[in-house]
């Protein structure tokens, strides 16, 4: 289905200041919503009844449900963020991928899930989506990955950005596609595998043409 309601899932209204208890409530409500029937479910009347608020205190504050949607699942997945400097590069990096999984496999990870797969055939809700939250985090782990080229854990030269696909690819092949378990045993060797690889004298020199 498509985004309704005319206005850009990308911007969200500006009006006064929120009820951090009414917010809270209808983020949880557009979880439960989202877990339980995937985006079909998040319409406006629908979240306004689960919350207990009225529909227009919704567009008070968000101009569609997708704008809703996309700050409910933005707000679950801010735990993921590593602000911890402790550790190695390596160590930090398995961190951050054992919050990530434990939060996808959470009730809450059900919702983000769900957003996820509706993104697939809503090109306006993936554009969104993309903006307000693939990309910023996608930004703030390939920053990650630079400070550890440039502490040299990871060989100079490396695309960061292959390094990232080397190590979270396999937990969303897993997660999302094959439906084996991801451990964090299986995370362990899977950064291990990643620093080892793209690690100082790990990568291949490539052959001459």
């Amino acid at each position: 289905m498509s985004v309704e309601d005319g206005a850009p899932a990308a911007t969200l209204r500006r009006g006064r200041p929120r009820s951090t208890e009414a917010r809270e409530k209808i983020l949880a409500a557009t979880e439960e919503l989202l877990s339980e029937g995937g985006f079909q479910a998040v319409t406006m009347e629908a979240v306004a009844a689960r919350a207990g608020v009225a529909k227009t205190t919704l567009y008070r504050w968000w101009p569609n449900r997708a704008a809703v949607a996309l700050d409910c699942v933005s707000a679950r997945m801010t735990p993921i963020a590593d602000t911890s400097k402790a550790g190695s590069y390596r160590e930090r990096f398995q961190r951050q991928l054992k919050a990530t999984i434990r939060l996808l496999n959470s009730s809450q990870g059900h919702a983000i899930l769900a957003l996820v797969g509706a993104k697939q055939t809503d090109p306006v809700l993936a554009q969104a989506y993309s903006e307000q939250i693939a990309r910023p985090r996608r930004e703030q782990t390939r920053m990650l990955a630079q400070q550890a080229i440039e502490a040299g854990e990871i060989a100079a030269g490396t695309d960061p950005d292959l390094f990232l696909d080397a190590i979270y690819g396999p937990l969303y092949y897993r997660k999302v596609v094959s439906g084996e378990p991801v451990t964090d045993a299986f995370i362990d060797r899977i950064v291990d595998a990643a620093f080892t690889a793209f690690g100082v004298g790990g990568q291949r020199k490539s052959k001459p043409g």
